[in-house]
């Protein structure tokens, strides 16, 4: 499956008591469609995947599934502790209907090479759904090593780069072949679409798809004023949502108009100086230079 432009990370709206808001979840995915992402990844880092159980995961990436009507939904299927049952999390997840299925790097063959290639090809050929790779940075030597992504480039449909550097990104972007490299970092953007990169994957299009995909597209055609703008602000909101994320993205989806509360199972706390500052970057945008925009509550 090729899959270009900007895939949409997913958040996981909580009740105060910790539970899922599955109401909120609804309207969140229907408001992130409503942006016309090229899709949404369901179970990733932002949707807080490390402190999901396996049920709650499969429960997510079907619900977006079934709400994405036709939009690819992926999701990350290789989390269980065990080696042994990350086959049958793949099959939950094909069976939960994802377009795709994401792996991650396992931190206790990181530094065996040969034998994390091989603990990738042989989940690969159990898939029956095209296959991502995602560096995700919450687990040990998350960075995959050129040879490795060499020999799964024929094979994946896509990696999500999260080295932050234009020199890893452009490592990757040397070997992909057909595989859609996405970058993770906001503001090497631009450098990493001169070198190939076909895709943008980031914690901005958790409450900002709108503005990420203005900004990719207008990146596309080079570094006119217009895009400029576009990439200042994305930068602006990409460093303020990692002070207390996804608290923050969460605070931001609130007040554009969406249901959900800023509670999180990441244990992290949002304050008052991280709402006023994302306040006052929310109401100071420029709004004619954002005008055509897919934007609510501006």
């Amino acid at each position: 499956m090729n899959l270009p432009g900007v895939v949409s990370l997913l958040l996981t709206p909580f009740h105060h008591d910790g539970a899922i808001d599955w109401t909120s979840y609804e309207g969140y995915v229907d408001w992130q469609l409503s942006m016309k992402p090229a899709g949404l990844f369901a179970v990733c880092g932002s949707s807080e995947m490390h402190w999901l159980t396996l049920d709650e995961r499969v429960i997510l990436a079907r619900r977006a599934v079934e709400l994405a009507n036709g939009t690819p939904v992926i999701a990350t299927a290789n989390l269980q502790p065990e080696r042994a049952a990350h086959a049958d999390e793949i099959a939950r997840m094909a069976d939960a209907g994802v377009s795709g299925v994401v792996l991650i790097p396992r931190s206790e063959l990181a530094l065996e090479p040969e034998r994390h290639l091989e603990y990738f090809l042989e989940l690969i050929d159990t898939s029956d759904v095209p296959v991502f790779l995602y560096e995700w940075p919450q687990v040990e030597h998350y960075l995959l090593p050129r040879e490795i992504t060499a020999g799964l480039a024929p094979h994946v449909s896509g990696i999500k780069d999260t080295t932050c550097t234009p020199e890893g990104i452009g490592d990757k972007i040397d070997v992909a072949g057909e595989m859609v490299v996405y970058q993770a970092n906001t503001p090497f953007l631009p450098d990493a679409i001169g070198f190939g990169a076909r895709g943008y994957m980031a914690i901005t299009s958790t409450c900002f798809a709108d503005l990420a995909i203005a900004a990719w597209e207008a990146l596309q055609h080079g570094t006119d004023e217009r895009a400029l703008t576009l990439h200042r602000e994305l930068v602006f909101l990409d460093n303020l949502l990692v002070r207390a994320y996804p608290a923050t993205a969460k605070y931001l989806v609130k007040r554009r108009g969406v249901e959900i509360e800023t509670v999180t199972r990441w244990p992290v706390r949002i304050e008052q100086e991280h709402i006023k500052a994302l306040d006052v970057w929310m109401d100071c945008l420029p709004q004619d230079e954002f005008a055509g925009l897919r934007a609510r509550g501006w």
